[in-house]
């Protein structure tokens, strides 16, 4: 089951598409909420995917670790956007899973937003198209080191990287971090990385 909200631009047929991927024990629709009103100033359209009970995931992305194609076919039904305009942000576990799949969205995001988690993938093989990624993470959160990790994969891939730290951020100072401020500052960056 996914829940989808969808901000829209007057006359707008190409809009940005921001995908949101929950934390572990949250509800998709509890985590578009973090993004909601920025998305609504830009005009953006906003898919916020609950991890798929259906594919067997009870609440957790990283645990499910599913086959990314079950994500990719979920914004491939989304109408009225720019391809060249489709990014992903997860949080805590839904930002692990983008990490621990790294290798497998640069066909489908043109940057991804890791929030308050992360991890590298098994393979640490580059992604064939380097993957701009904004970090936006504590250094008090004990799976630290994990986001490290994820950070240097893609500095050695050589794409755009933001590490944007919380200091003495534990994991509820990551959630609080972005507040609308932070998250049209996330958006505007992200906009400027439309994959050419």
């Amino acid at each position: 089951m996914l829940a989808m909200l969808v901000a829209t631009a007057a006359h707008a047929d190409d809009q940005p598409l921001l995908v949101v991927l929950h934390g572990d024990r949250e509800s998709a629709a509890t985590a578009a909420k973090r993004w909601r009103p920025a998305v609504k100033q830009r005009g953006w359209k906003l898919l916020s995917l609950q991890c798929p009970r259906s594919e067997h995931c009870k609440d957790s992305w990283w645990q499910w670790n599913g086959d990314p194609q079950w994500l990719r076919d979920q914004v491939a039904a989304v109408k009225g956007v720019d391809p060249k305009r489709i990014y992903a942000a997860g949080w805590s576990g839904g930002a692990t899973y983008l990490g621990m799949r790294a290798q497998a969205w640069s066909d489908t995001f043109a940057a991804i937003v890791i929030h308050g988690g992360g991890m590298a993938p098994a393979d640490d093989a580059c992604p064939k198209r380097t993957l701009p990624a904004y970090f936006l993470v504590g250094d008090k959160n004990p799976l630290h080191h994990l986001a490290v990790g994820l950070h240097e994969l893609f500095v050695r891939c050589s794409s755009d990287v933001v590490w944007d730290l919380v200091k003495d951020g534990d994991h509820a100072k990551e959630h609080r971090a972005l507040d609308t401020k932070k998250a049209l500052a996330i958006l505007d960056w992200l906009a400027a990385h439309a994959r050419k």
